[in-house]
């Protein structure tokens, strides 16, 4: 689950910004918008919405988690030693361009909240620490002064033979994980429940929530889910198949390109929605299927899409963030999905929901559907640097 994340010279974030999902004092919605953790005096919220004009930096946040969950994730293997680093520092200011970025998380992982961050620039890691929480009491594993590693007692001993071999290029957690030093790989599993889409891309999520109805279970949570939604149908049916020389025969494809679709191994989908068909006095005699990618809106596919990732959050009790969640998607829609996270049965996990909007009726107090410390505000001003502030003050 994560707790904080923090920022500083990334994109159009010149000065240091964070975004904390750690509950404040506020008594409204506590039921259902909040978590209770297994650590001492620490309550979680379910939910966050980022709301801001275009341009104001939403994304960037976004890109931000984005940069470092895949920095963290790959920098040991991926990265070569001549390889730059994919940073890029806020280039509005001379103050900041050739100072390093500064990035930080906090999260918690099998009972034990870590505080882990790093400061690099192009070329090389500046900084980098990482503490755990077990109690009330944080204790430092180890830090790092660019190739300087110090590792205290509390951190595997066996990983003091990974401070030559790690690049002034690579994160040291990386390494860690990549040798299976235990704590090194608690954060990369960490860092694997917290899940990013773009709202935008629909056929890479649709990929992913096809995938997930090969599971019977899943598969079922997945129709739940769409028949709550009330789109007109209560159900939908994948089905996979390989092109043969019969169906291709039928079509006008040119026998050059025929031949290659014979050869290949890639299986084909069809997803459709199931239809109740109705006789004259309205009693359902039959059903009928439509192709989702033909007969259905837009929003509809971009629902149904959303399915997988959003079931498989909440039954894992991960992170989901979602950019531009609201487009292609009737407010009804985006409100049943925050519910669903803001829900005390439906959400036992404690899975989170980040996303960015635009849409103020998401935000309005009569729909009850956030407390004022779950709504952050994105602005930029005339300096083109994106300032993030919580309604809570």
């Amino acid at each position: 689950m994560l707790v904080k994340f923090t920022v500083e010279n990334y994109l159009s974030f010149k000065k240091r910004t964070s975004i904390d999902l750690t509950a404040t004092s506020l008594t409204e919605l506590r039921n259902d918008n909040l978590h209770s953790t297994t650590l001492n005096n620490l309550t979680l919220l379910k939910s966050m919405v980022i709301f801001g004009a275009n341009s104001n930096g939403k994304s960037n946040l976004f890109k931000a988690i984005q940069f470092v969950r895949k920095f963290i994730l790959n920098s040991s293997k991926d990265t070569q030693s001549d390889e730059p680093i994919e940073i890029e520092p806020f280039r509005l200011s001379i103050e900041s361009i050739d100072k390093p970025s500064f990035f930080e998380l906090i999260f918690i992982y099998d009972s034990v909240k870590y505080r882990y961050g790093f400061e690099a620039d192009s070329t090389k890691i500046h900084k980098e620490w990482l503490y755990s929480t077990t109690k009330n009491k944080e204790q430092l594993l180890f830090e790092r002064q660019f190739q300087d590693i110090t590792i205290s007692k509390k951190y595997d001993e066996a990983s003091s033979s990974l401070k030559s071999i790690t690049r002034r290029n690579a994160l040291f957690i990386s390494v860690c994980a990549q040798f299976n030093i235990p704590t090194g790989m608690s954060i990369l599993k960490a860092l694997n429940n917290v899940q990013y889409i773009s709202g935008t891309e629909d056929r890479f999520i649709m990929d992913y929530t096809i995938d997930m109805m090969d599971d019977p279970i899943k598969k079922t949570f997945i129709n739940n889910f769409i028949k709550g939604a009330n789109l007109g149908f209560k159900e939908i049916k994948v089905e996979k198949f390989k092109l043969t020389e019969e169906i291709l025969s039928k079509s006008k494809v040119p026998k050059e390109i025929r031949k290659l679709l014979l050869e290949s191994d890639e299986e084909n989908v069809v997803v459709s929605t199931k239809h109740s068909v109705y006789d004259g006095n309205n009693k359902v005699v039959d059903n009928t299927y439509f192709n989702l990618f033909v007969n259905e809106s837009l929003g509809t596919r971009k629902y149904v899409a959303l399915a997988g990732p959003i079931i498989d959050t909440l039954l894992n009790g991960k992170t989901l963030i979602i950019d531009e969640f609201d487009a292609r998607l009737h407010p009804l829609l985006s409100k049943a999905i925050i519910q669903l996270f803001n829900s005390k049965e439906n959400n036992p996990y404690g899975a989170q929901l980040i996303f960015a909007s635009h849409n103020s009726s998401l935000i309005n107090p009569k729909r009850k559907l956030f407390r004022r410390d779950q709504i952050i505000i994105t602005e930029k001003d005339s300096f083109g640097i994106t300032e993030m502030v919580s309604l809570y003050i």
